[in-house]
């Protein structure tokens, strides 16, 4: 048998579920990386940026502190004024040593701050001089209040950065999510539509293979193992068709040789009993039936096995006309009447007054009626009754068979409708070979109709089949 595979089942699960770990692993790692950066950054802002931003603000406040008391103690000379001074400038150098050691990166901006300095705390000669600030707090001031207005820059700058920085990353776990749902959404379908294609191949060549019909060959839709399957399936079903040819052409052989010696048979046995050969004695003569009887069932075992290969080698051939389906009960019943009185079966019809009419081969749905009454007598004990029943349904003619025997299991309902099938309980003790089942199905299915079965073990089987009453439909 040759291989299509291509890619397994397994290989494609694996290819999609790689790619969706893929897009989901990508996206996860830059959002990892982007939450990590926005937390150093943050980090950064409340570690450093605050911190000195802080300093520098209460240092300032000092400064400030300085640079009015200087200007109050030039005014008024007050002593109260020199220890605020002080107090403000051994403040502030604690708050310079305190932020240097935390942040020494700010130590060469900040250089001016530690060296030396000197305060000048004399009145001054002039107003003007009097109300001047102090050069030293001036120039401590101006490097403060530009260390203060750098740093809040800084910090305006990382803010900004973190924002957009957080709006690429929801733009990215969005495109992300949505990439992955679309993926995995659109690879759920595609696969299993995929797998239903070639499953649904598969399965409808089983059922048609489990009607009984002649085996067909499905589709190859994929290269994967449902394709390995289709094949195998087209494999076994071409060998089924040879296998069905050869039983075909035996059943064809074996007919036309037995048939020849049965007729001779029969032909020799109606002589004898004609008396030709010397009269006939009253066991001579029961032998005789029996022989002719025996004759008789293996004709008509012969005749239903050549109809099945017949059916099956072409396309049923059916040759329509308006018939009367009332008639065409009747007759069935009056044709099958001779044996259900030897069964102790008694036949009865319930027909519609209106007549039914119907487009059919009449021929042909005769002998499926037929069968199913024969089976209806066969399987149906002495002193009971089997009712044939026509109805119409407005688009179809309804034929339905009713018996009181021991009723058909669930497990075998479908199962009677194959060739060669009989039921197990009871091959040994009812003559028959499973085909008038299977030669009506094949009759009714040829009209477009269709036959089923309704049962209860111990109350009996209805069988029913219609008929479009406008006759099969052609097929282009």
């Amino acid at each position: 048998m040759p291989t299509v595979r291509k890619l397994s089942i397994a290989t494609k699960l694996l290819v999609w579920s790689g790619t969706l770990i893929l897009i989901f692993f990508a996206a996860t790692v830059f959002l990892f990386r982007q939450v990590r950066n926005d937390a150093e950054t943050a980090n950064r802002l409340v570690t450093v940026n605050h911190e000195v931003d802080s300093a520098i603000q209460r240092m300032l406040d000092r400064l400030y502190g300085v640079r009015d008391n200087i200007l109050r103690y030039r005014l008024t000379e007050s002593q109260e004024a020199v220890q605020y001074i002080v107090a403000d400038l051994t403040r502030f150098g604690e708050i310079l040593r305190e932020t240097l050691a935390k942040h020494p990166e700010y130590a060469e901006d900040w250089q001016p701050l530690k060296e030396e300095f000197a305060i000048t705390l004399r009145p001054g000669e002039t107003a003007g001089e009097s109300l001047a600030p102090d050069a030293t707090v001036t120039e401590w001031t101006d490097i403060l209040e530009q260390g203060l207005m750098d740093n809040q820059g800084d910090m305006e700058v990382a803010m900004t950065r973190m924002r957009e920085a957080g709006e690429r990353a929801v733009t990215v776990g969005l495109y992300g999510l949505l990439l992955c749902l679309a993926l995995g959404i659109g690879g759920s379908l595609a696969l299993a539509w995929s797998l239903n294609r070639s499953l649904t191949e598969v399965r409808r060549g089983i059922r048609a293979l489990g009607t009984g019909a002649m085996p067909k060959d499905v589709r190859v839709l994929a290269g994967d193992e449902l394709g390995e399957l289709a094949l195998a399936f087209n494999a076994m079903a071409s060998r089924l068709r040879r296998e069905e040819a050869m039983r075909a052409d035996f059943i064809a052989m074996l007919s036309h040789e037995i048939r020849t010696p049965l007729t001779s048979m029969r032909e020799s046995v109606d002589l004898i009993r004609s008396g030709a050969f010397g009269e006939v004695n009253e066991k001579q003569q029961q032998f005789l039936d029996i022989a002719e009887k025996e004759a008789v069932r293996l004709t008509d075992l012969l005749t239903r096995l050549m109809t099945v290969s017949r059916m099956e080698s072409q396309a049923l051939a059916v040759t329509t006309a308006p018939v009367d389906c009332v008639e065409l009960a009747k007759s069935a019943l009056e044709r099958m009447a001779p044996a259900a009185e030897s069964a102790g079966i008694t036949l009865s019809g319930d027909f519609p007054d209106q007549p039914v009419s119907c487009v059919c081969d009449r021929g042909h749905v005769r002998q499926a009626l037929l069968n199913l009454i024969g089976n209806a007598v066969k399987f149906s004990p002495s002193g009971s009754a089997v009712d044939v029943i026509v109805r119409t349904d407005g688009e179809n003619a309804l034929f339905s068979v009713r018996d009181q025997g021991r009723g058909i299991p669930e497990s075998e309902r479908e199962m009677v409708f194959h060739k060669y099938y009989r039921d197990p309980g009871v091959r040994e003790s009812v003559d028959g070979a499973g085909l008038g089942l299977a030669i009506a199905r094949r009759i009714v299915d040829g009209h477009g109709g269709r036959l089923w079965l309704e049962s209860e073990p111990g109350n009996g089987s209805t069988f029913h089949f219609s008929l479009p009453l406008g006759g099969p439909k052609e097929t282009p």
